[in-house]
């Protein structure tokens, strides 16, 4: 009997030892296996796969978690939407890390020159002071923790992540938590906003930190410290102005609607509109005057002179050319003031639009089309990898293309919408009634100077919030009209 027993548990004994021993040798079965399967996937295939099993396992989690997630308050929604921002850049940084190239690469350059405190060529950023304010700002991180060449990654990486969880906030205080965070993932797994990270420029910066003032104004919107949070907006518009020359746009749409939509009292819309412009002022004037203590000169007059100039050439289309570029040395070297070089070609390009006549229309047009051109980011990342790119993926330029080109139609589509309901509502949202103006704005103001297709990357995150909200009411438009139908 006793013997038995002992064998039972013998055998229950190995009976444990080989199951322990099944799944250890499965488990490491399976692991091998899916490493075979994908090493045996077509690279275009696994890319689209990735994107978009991405893209679904966040939606699946909203979905499955939007009790959890929709009952609780913001900073639940916030954690997710920063999570899965940060974990697809970390991605793109990792394995697509690209070696800067053109002016990318000639801003490191001068960043490491301002560090090293032998900045050249100091005429040139006298005319375009605003050329120099990225290299600045990278100049101080490399001061810091030394000429890293990964620093402008991880801090477009930094900023990208509280880009996209703003923007879930913008989205959510102008309709509703689920939107809210539909926008955010939106912003977050923007193809091109995530390419942008990549590249060591001003677009990536500029985004972010007008996303963040469009936060303060949302914030300050909704509530009793509004002061507090307008001169933040305030001062966040004049840093982003600092890298690029359009921050100026929020400013002056955020005071068209409050003086054209906002409800408050007439006194109160002056106190929001002088503290907006006070506060923006005078930040201006500091990074102004950081600014001219690199270059050695005043911020010129008609500062963009040249880029009206350039924006005014009809065989380029508005783009930056060798043939104007030439002209440029010549006045460069004949007057050596960046004033009266501004001024020059301020008169050049009023000139250019003034033969032009009704030429202009097509002329605009056109540019927007070098504006929209998505193609830039398809060929950056194909064409920048260098042997340090570890997921080598040169020859996938049509991949790139049809995932950019298909996510960015949906993108203005909706954001087409989006102007269109917009400027049709009697009581729109305020934020978003400015995010549109902005944007309008800025349009218009490249339709009329310089042009490039990846100056467009300083307004994805934008265009993207509009989008949402685009869909947002045509969704509820068509729900609408059928419910009137079927009565």
């Amino acid at each position: 009997m006793k013997e038995g027993v002992g064998l039972t548990k013998l055998v229950c004994f190995l009976k444990k030892i080989l199951r322990y021993v099944e799944i250890v040798i499965v488990g490491l079965l399976c692991i091998l296996l899916t490493v075979n399967i994908f090493k045996g996937v077509n690279k275009s295939l696994l890319v689209v796969l990735v994107y978009s099993l991405f893209y679904a396992a966040s939606l699946v989690t909203i979905y499955f978690l939007r009790e959890k997630f929709f009952d609780g308050n913001v900073v639940k929604r916030f954690i997710f939407i920063l999570s899965v921002s940060v974990f697809i850049r970390f991605l793109a940084v990792y394995f697509l890390g690209l070696t800067p190239q053109g002016d990318y690469a000639i801003y490191l350059s001068v960043a490491r020159k301002i560090k090293n405190g032998n900045l050249d060529n100091k005429l040139y950023f006298g005319i375009f002071p605003h050329a120099l304010n990225y290299p600045i700002f990278i100049s101080l991180f490399y001061r810091l923790l030394g000429e890293r060449t990964w620093l402008p990654r991880i801090i477009n990486l930094i900023f990208g992540t509280f880009e996209a969880a703003f923007g879930t906030y913008i989205m959510e205080k102008c309709t509703n938590p689920r939107i809210g965070m539909i926008g955010g993932l939106a912003i977050a797994l923007n193809p091109s906003i995530i390419t942008f990270t990549l590249l060591s420029g001003g677009e990536p910066i500029y985004a972010s930190i007008i996303i963040t003032a469009v936060f303060f104004l949302t914030v300050g919107f909704n509530s009793k410290k509004q002061h507090f949070w307008i001169v933040a907006a305030g001062i966040t518009c004049a840093v982003a102005n600092f890298f690029r020359p359009t921050g100026i746009i929020l400013i002056i749409a955020s005071i068209l609607v409050i003086f054209l939509y906002s409800k408050v009292k007439i006194t109160i819309k002056i106190k929001q509109s002088l503290l907006l412009v006070f506060s923006f002022a005078v930040i201006v004037w500091a990074t102004g005057f950081v600014t001219s203590s690199v270059s050695g000169y005043t911020k010129p007059s008609y500062s963009f002179g040249w880029n009206l100039f350039i924006g005014a050439n009809e065989q380029t289309q508005g783009r930056w050319n060798e043939k104007d570029a030439e002209l440029f040395d010549e006045v460069k070297n004949n007057l050596g003031d960046p004033s009266e070089i501004q001024k020059h070609f301020f008169k050049l390009g009023v000139e250019r639009y003034k033969n032009m006549g009704m030429r202009v229309i097509p002329h605009f047009r056109k540019k927007l089309g070098v504006w929209f051109d998505e193609s830039y980011v398809s060929r950056v990342i194909t064409e920048w990898q260098t042997q340090y790119t570890r997921f080598k993926s040169g020859d996938l330029q049509q991949t790139y293309s049809l995932i950019i080109n298909l996510y960015n139609i949906l993108i203005m589509s909706g954001a087409i919408a989006a102007l269109l309901f917009l400027s049709l509502e009697e009581k729109p949202p305020l934020i978003l009634k400015i995010i549109s103006f902005y944007m309008i704005g800025s349009i218009m103001l490249f339709m009329v100077i310089e042009t490039a297709a990846r100056y467009k990357g300083a307004y994805y995150s934008v265009l993207t919030i509009l989008a949402v909200y685009g869909y947002c009411k045509t969704g509820g438009f068509i729900k609408k009209r059928l419910s009137r139908n079927n009565q």
